[in-house]
């Protein structure tokens, strides 16, 4: 298991996708066949994040990581990956859901430093840099580790 979680999010999720690359972490976005996701996960070690309980099914009887989502909100989904993430790879819920400025959420290229306080990313071009909705940013995540707290088997 790498030390990093990667993760595949399936197209019912897209908004999730968005959330965790602003966490930093690798986090593709499919909307193609199950099957196909499935085998990128197989050949990758990336963590499979959907709510569709055939595509989970799926992925554990062959062996693969699956986080299935049982809720619609952002906050509630980010929680549940966030207790996913905790318990197979033993990080803390607050560490996971701590913001890191290294992926771009549009595209998941890596950001560098292209100014004091402006990150740009590599392959999209895309410039990034800590504004107002950066507040919002933290309230939701405040809210998803609440959240978590809440779940059951905390």
């Amino acid at each position: 298991m790498s030390s990093e979680p990667t993760f595949i999010i399936d197209s019912m999720h897209g908004n999730l996708c968005r959330w965790l690359r602003i966490l930093g972490y690798d986090s593709q976005y499919w909307e193609g066949k199950d099957e196909e996701l499935i085998e990128i996960a197989s050949k990758t070690g990336r963590i499979i994040v959907t709510s569709d309980v055939d595509l989970h099914r799926a992925a554990s009887t062959k062996g693969l990581r699956s986080c299935l989502l049982q809720y619609r909100d952002i906050e509630t989904n980010l929680a549940e990956v966030a207790k996913y993430i905790s318990r197979e790879f033993s990080l803390p819920i607050e560490a996971f859901l701590k913001p890191r400025i290294t992926r771009c959420s549009l595209c998941n290229g890596l950001l560098s430093p292209e100014l004091e306080g402006i990150w740009r990313c590599s392959s999209c071009g895309q410039r990034f840099w800590i504004g107002s909705h950066w507040r919002n940013i933290l309230r939701t995540l405040r809210r998803a580790y609440i959240a978590a707290s809440k779940i059951e088997g905390t």
